[in-house]
């Protein structure tokens, strides 16, 4: 299996022994967007009830469990879901082009691609 130390070293993209949620997202997505049977393994694992879009929900669990993980912030506190919310609503806002509520497999490839910058948000 892939070890810890391998994985951090993976997302420790400026090699400083701290993983920030920005350097995760890069590393996650880079791996995501580098094979397209890949982003559909990932794109499955957000789209919880494999109905072929993430919605609001799905994602505001992604966006929960990558804050838990990264283990800086108490997600159950009103503050931080309030910032859950507002990212995730950032995010549907910048990818849900036909403004149906949720996030298909094309439209958020089309976002990575045209807009690399979303992983700044």
């Amino acid at each position: 299996g892939i070890n810890a130390e391998y994985m951090g070293r993976g997302y420790d993209r400026d090699h400083d022994g701290t993983i920030t949620f920005k350097e995760y997202l890069q590393y996650h997505l880079g791996i995501v967007f580098s094979t397209e049977e890949l982003f559909d393994i990932v794109f499955s694992m957000y789209d919880a009830d494999n109905n072929g879009y993430i919605g609001r929900e799905e994602l505001v669990e992604v966006v929960t469990n990558s804050t838990r993980w990264m283990g800086d912030c108490d997600v159950e506190s009103k503050d931080v879901q309030d910032l859950i919310q507002a990212e995730v609503d950032k995010i549907v806002g910048f990818c849900d082009v036909n403004k149906d509520g949720q996030i298909s497999k094309e439209e958020l490839i089309a976002a990575a691609e045209k807009h690399p910058e979303i992983l700044e948000k």
